[in-house]
């Protein structure tokens, strides 16, 4: 799958915008302490995702970059 930059900003921005949500959440109360280990859980599939993403946005330039050789 391809994913292009323009993609890829959108995914990063939107990804850090809930996490920050969430921790205000967490830090104003509005999440309730019995849900913290599930918002942890959700920062961290968030997290992983963005690596995922990363690791695929490099190989595919790395790619591009072997074949423009």
């Amino acid at each position: 799958m391809k994913l292009s930059t323009k993609t890829f900003n959108l995914i990063t921005y939107v990804s850090l915008a809930i996490l920050v949500l969430l921790l205000l959440g967490m830090l104003t109360k509005v999440i309730p302490p019995q849900y913290y280990m599930h918002t942890l859980l959700v920062a961290i599939v968030i997290f992983i995702l963005r690596i995922i993403l990363r690791i695929q946005m490099f190989q595919q330039s790395k790619s591009k970059t072997e074949n423009e050789k």
